[in-house]
């Protein structure tokens, strides 16, 4: 998916970070990829400083990282993996710990229409990729947001976010995509029963399964 100009009607930063940082996700900005303020200016149609302010937050983030005098998309190591899994674990589980006495009607409506926009992909398309991975993440952040907790949630949306990187590096997203939906309807089904213990238990398997899965890690 090539980068594209931003659109004038939204503020440029925030668009120049969401349109790097998905390349970023999708790995079509490649580990340890230079990031020349001056192309990306060229190719975004916006000024530097816009520009650099989206460059920050990526560093922020941990997607974007120096190397001498150069900003490059940062390396993703097996070591890397395993500390993203299983930070992501500890996270994952403390959400389903908070998430007692919080689950509504409405936030399963959201859970399940998730889980079905997911399996509707076709998974043809770069889009398609993109999509998915933004509906999983949708999923645990909204699981995350639900607690009440401002501080889980926002640690949620970044572990999953480097999750998600390490899951399009990886060679598994096809053969991982319908037990990942399978997973996600097991962590619903459990809530929808009241049954908490299994909510905990499913969330458990579904991050150590998504953990097996990441095998090939493709590095530079």
């Amino acid at each position: 998916m090539p980068l594209a100009p931003v659109k004038k009607h939204a503020t440029l930063s925030d668009q120049a970070y969401q349109i790097i940082r998905n390349a970023i996700v999708i790995n079509e900005l490649k580990p340890q990829e230079p990031l020349i303020e001056e192309r990306l200016s060229e190719t975004l149609s916006i000024s530097r400083t816009p520009l650099r302010t989206a460059l920050h937050r990526l560093v922020d983030e941990g997607l974007v990282e120096v190397s001498g005098k150069n900003l490059v998309v940062s390396r993703m190591t097996q070591a890397d993996v395993a500390a993203v899994q299983s930070v992501r674990l500890r996270l994952e589980l403390l959400v389903m710990e908070e998430l007692q006495n919080c689950v509504t009607p409405a936030l399963l409506t959201k859970l399940r229409t998730t889980i079905q926009r997911q399996a509707q992909l076709s998974m043809d398309t770069a889009e398609d990729f993109v999509q998915y991975i933004h509906l999983d993440c949708q999923f645990h952040t909204t699981l995350a947001q639900a607690t009440g907790n401002k501080y889980l949630h926002d640690l949620v949306g970044r572990i999953n976010t480097h999750s998600n990187r390490c899951l399009m590096l990886s060679t598994t997203l096809h053969a991982s995509r319908s037990p990942a939906i399978q997973e996600h309807t097991a962590i619903l089904t459990a809530l929808e029963r009241e049954d908490y213990p299994q909510a905990v238990q499913a969330m458990q398997d579904h991050i150590t399964a998504v953990s097996r899965r990441f095998i090939s890690i493709s590095i530079p």
